[in-house]
């Protein structure tokens, strides 16, 4: 059995209780879940409370009192404590209401009714950001009797954010899990209930298509009006059935008597003897065959454009050249001499012309539009076609100087077998197949007055993408920065980078390669002087350093732009943070030796036994030893507080370095120089990537690896808030930590890239493979703001002033 549709929506009375049902069980989850949210907040707040609880105790535990008032050395603890927040921000401070700020943020806001206690205080409060902070205190003596010093910690709301979310979602699946059940057992309810309509239905399925008599089957009192709304809708069925099969007696009635007055036309003229009277009864005969053969063809489009309308072959055509053909096709009809016929589509741009339509049942419709005019029409008849843009929809209109219909006559006028005029009549489907066309394609069709008097035809079709929408998608593109037009004004991002420019130039070079209308200006800073810019406000778009710490920092200020970016899921998850500083090499710290005064098997092995070798050549090395400048290098100082972290080894370390009377250099290329010079016999703790490239030209180097730990950098990048030219930056970025990129990196650059390329050979690599297991990579993170803490940072440099340059 065929199923039935109706233009009107059908719905279920079971969906309907349900969802009747469904609606309290919202109302009821509603309110659940307002307490949970809040529930859920508490509790976020109270597991990193208790993070915010541990750091501020950390960090008073190693306050201490001193001749100059209270001195606090940060514990890493502290940091590495916040640090199980990963994606938050951190500020701090240490300070005494009697002598001040000790250390840290200065500004940082606190309630004015809110006094200092033991125990730790909690409260939220802006700073940029919203932060959640702590506030906790101590007495301690002094020589000026006890004195109150405190800690405030604060950390930013995301990862409170993400759990509290997390705990909501996680309760609200156990609610909706239990809703469900619960509707499941109305639903069963509700099936039960209506189980007689179900009944009635399966005999009303199981009549045969003929049987249109009335339901006689008993039913429940509450649907008894619906059983009489079904019986007469059976009857009114019945009499439009036979209406229907009526209708097609008609047709065939209306085809086979023109048949008949052809057959009795041609009959006359086979029978006839005068010539002219034969001629006559041919003209007559020609005459019905036309008029027979527009009937059949009217009757065959109508069936064509409904059967191509369910077909559903509707697809995005440009319907400009499909008027234009059609017009070009119609003036070949010989009716169409004294005709004149106009086109104007100059409304119309191209491209603006798209709709979802079927090609064939468009030129059908403005077939028979044009054949009624015509048709209907004075023999030198003017049509005009125009094409244009109304109301957001594309209007094809068609217009004549004919005599019109009337408006009363139009509601009819696109009935089948309708004619207005009985002197021009035709088939009566010209205007039918017409509206069959515009309901196929959801269209509109308005009939009017024409400018010369006749009548106006006009189809309003769906336009499949306005203009409008399609800048829309453009600036959408643009300002994510998905696309960079070929054809777009030039730009320019400026990269301020702590990177040596022959290392960069490689990858700037590629990227401007694929990326015609950018243009890289690369400005080259050490370390220290990058991060000083950038605390002075500098704007770049894209800011590049080996100081991990120096990059923590600036982000841990919140001047960085947050990146979507899919290639940064392949990243190691220690080399990136907050989706806002992403590494892109993998940079190991190592020694570098002159070989011609020292072989592998000569040097140590590890970190403990680095000291004593010192010392055992110490005649040899005196003077001869190169690190980097901790106060003039970002670099050298991240690889000293890291070392520092490892333990006490360092410490001995730098003071038989002192000892030896260590030379300092500013830079690697500096060291690698002095190195292969004989200058200095060795240097430690050189960025590997540039001493290996070096190495690999100068065989005066060697490069050497110690067994129990490799320190390893990665060079971040970030993109500032205030960038200039965010999107164009964002492009750069990407392509840095994409695998094209990371290609371009490890074979075109002096650097090492921080994801494994395949099928990459070379001296550098084979190391790097022999080292694997040795290597410590430093986490991007809250952790690394230990040591630039103002007062640790200057308690370390004095330690290793002390120890390092007491020969000097």
């Amino acid at each position: 059995m065929l199923p039935m549709t109706s233009k009107t929506r059908s719905y279920s009375l079971q969906r309907r209780l349900l969802s009747l049902m469904a609606l309290g069980f919202m109302a009821l989850l509603l309110i659940i879940s307002l307490l949970l949210w809040n529930y859920a907040r508490g509790a976020a707040n109270r597991t990193y409370d208790l993070l915010l609880a541990g750091a501020a105790l950390a960090v008073l535990e190693r306050v201490s009192p001193g001749p100059n008032g209270p001195s606090i050395d940060l514990p890493s603890s502290a940091m590495e404590i916040l640090a199980l927040a990963p994606d938050d921000r951190v500020v701090y401070r240490v300070f005494s209401p009697d002598t001040g700020v000790i250390t840290g943020t200065t500004d940082l806001p606190v309630p004015s009714d809110m006094a200092l206690q033991a125990t730790p205080v909690f409260f939220d409060a802006p700073y940029g950001d919203p932060f959640r902070f702590v506030l906790q205190g101590r007495q301690m003596n002094s020589p000026d009797g006890r004195l109150w010093v405190a800690v405030q910690i604060g950390q930013t709301l995301e990862a409170r954010h993400a759990q509290q979310l997390s705990l909501f979602l996680n309760g609200m699946t156990g609610l909706a899990g239990i809703s469900l059940i619960g509707l499941g057992f109305v639903w069963l309810a509700i099936r039960r209930a209506l189980s007689p309509l179900r009944q009635i239905e399966a005999d009303l399925s199981a009549r045969s298509p003929g049987d249109l008599t009335p339901v006689e089957e008993a039913s429940p009192s509450e649907i008894s009006g619906l059983f009489d709304a079904i019986n007469g809708f059976i009857v009114r069925l019945d009499r439009n059935l036979k209406l229907t099969e009526g209708f097609i007696a008609d047709v065939a009635h209306q085809i086979r008597t023109s048949l008949s007055a052809l057959q009795g036309h041609l009959s006359l003229a086979v029978d006839s003897k005068d010539p002219k009277k034969m001629h006559a009864r041919l003209v007559r005969a020609e005459l019905q065959a036309e008029r027979t053969v527009r009937l059949t063809n009217q009757l065959l489009a109508n069936a064509m454009v409904i059967h191509r309308s369910d077909r559903a072959t509707l697809k995005p055509i440009a319907l400009k050249p499909v008027v234009r053909d059609t017009v070009a096709e119609m003036l070949r009809d010989s009716r169409m001499r004294k005709i004149i016929v106009t086109f104007d589509a100059d409304q119309v741009a191209d491209g603006e012309d798209i709709v979802i339509a079927d090609a064939l049942s468009i030129r059908e419709a403005l077939r028979n539009l044009i054949d009624n005019a015509i048709r209907h029409g004075p023999p030198d008849n003017t049509i005009d076609i125009t094409l244009g843009i109304e109301d957001d929809a594309l209007a094809l209109k068609v217009e004549d100087a004919g005599p019109g219909i009337p408006e009363a006559d139009r509601a009819r006028a696109t009935e089948r077998f309708t004619s207005m005029r009985q002197d021009t009549a035709g088939s009566g489907l010209g205007l039918a197949i017409v509206q069959a066309v515009v309901d196929g394609h959801h269209a509109k069709l308005r009939f009017g007055t024409a400018r010369k008097g006749g009548l106006s035809v006009m189809i309003a079709f769906p336009r499949a993408i306005g203009r409008a929408a399609t800048s829309l998608f453009i600036i959408i593109a643009l300002a994510l920065g998905l696309v960079v037009p070929d054809g777009a004004v030039a730009q320019t991002i400026t990269i301020f980078s702590a990177t040596d420019t022959p290392a960069m130039a490689p990858v700037i070079a590629e990227f401007e390669a694929r990326n015609p209308s950018v243009t890289i200006v690369y400005e080259e800073y050490q370390t220290v002087a990058l991060h000083k810019a950038m605390l002075a406000g500098a704007a770049p778009d894209v800011v590049i350093s080996s100081a991990m710490n120096l990059q923590v920092d600036l982000v841990n200020r919140g001047i960085a732009r947050r990146l979507d970016m899919p290639e940064a899921e392949a990243l190691p998850e220690w080399s990136t943070w907050r989706s806002e500083l992403f590494g892109f090499t993998f940079e190991p710290a190592v020694i570098i030796y002159n070989s011609e005064l020292f072989t592998p098997e000569y040097l140590p092995k590890e970190h403990r036994e680095l000291a004593n070798f010192i010392r055992d050549n110490a005649i040899t090395l005196e003077g001869r030893i190169g690190i980097y400048d901790l106060r003039g290098s970002g670099i050298g100082y991240l690889f000293a507080t890291q070392d520092a972290e490892q333990g006490m080894q360092s410490q001995r370390i730098t003071e038989i370095l002192g000892q030896s009377g260590v030379r300092t250099f500013c830079c690697t290329s500096d060291m690698v120089a002095a190195t292969a010079s004989g200058e200095i016999s060795l240097a430690i703790n050189v960025i590997g990537s540039y001493a290996m490239s070096l190495a690999a030209q100068d065989p005066r180097v060697g490069v050497h690896f110690l067994s129990d730990y490799n320190l390893v950098m990665a060079r971040s990048a970030f993109i500032p808030k205030i960038a200039p030219n965010p999107a164009a930056a964002e492009l750069f970025v990407r392509f840095l930590i994409s695998e094209d990129g990371q290609h371009v990196v490890a074979t075109q650059s002096q650097l090492i890239p921080i994801l494994e390329v395949a099928e990459i050979e070379s001296w550098a690599f084979s190391q790097l493979r022999a080292q694997k297991g040795s290597f410590l990579p430093i986490r991007l993170g809250p952790g690394l703001l230990t040591y630039l803490d103002n007062l640790k940072k200057s308690n370390f440099l004095e330690g290793w002033d002390a120890s390092v340059r007491r020969s000097r």
